[in-house]
């Protein structure tokens, strides 16, 4: 080969040499806007109402000491008037419906029925059935790191 290709091959080379650590450069750094941060749940507060509709005494603050907790404005609490149902229940009484949604995930239950009442001063209700024990076994359980 004669020597002026010989050189260029070689510039070409060393040239390539130098790009390497600047390509990894970018790929780590690619690599690192791609992590993926946890999102973290922030609910649609509303004002909420928890009626015991189980009984047991104290349900009632467990869930307003857990849902305030979570961030949720719990402007009433108190004893439904029964205590017979089965079920904790979520009622959307507004079309604001994410807050009763994010009330339902919070409180890990699927019973989320839709009553609305324009007169309605709260956003959601909360009956609080006999199933609590278990509800609060979910709040209580370890997060993954």
């Amino acid at each position: 080969m004669p020597r002026r290709l010989l050189n260029q091959v070689y510039s070409i080379f060393r040239f390539a040499g130098n790009l390497i650590p600047v390509f990894a450069a970018i790929m780590v750094f690619q690599c690192q806007e791609k992590v993926e941060k946890p999102t973290v749940f922030v609910p649609n507060t509303g004002q909420i109402q928890i009626l015991n509709g189980c009984g047991k005494g104290g349900a009632a603050e467990q869930f307003r000491d857990y849902l305030t907790s979570s961030g949720f404005d719990i402007i009433e609490f108190g004893n439904a008037a029964s205590w017979n149902y089965a079920h904790t229940i979520v009622v959307a009484r507004t079309p604001n419906e994410p807050v009763a949604r994010d009330l339902a995930k919070v409180l890990h239950t699927d019973n989320l029925i839709h009553l609305f009442d324009p007169t309605a001063l709260v956003d959601a209700t909360v009956f609080i059935g006999r199933d609590y024990e278990e509800l609060i076994k979910r709040w209580q359980k370890p997060k993954p790191l």
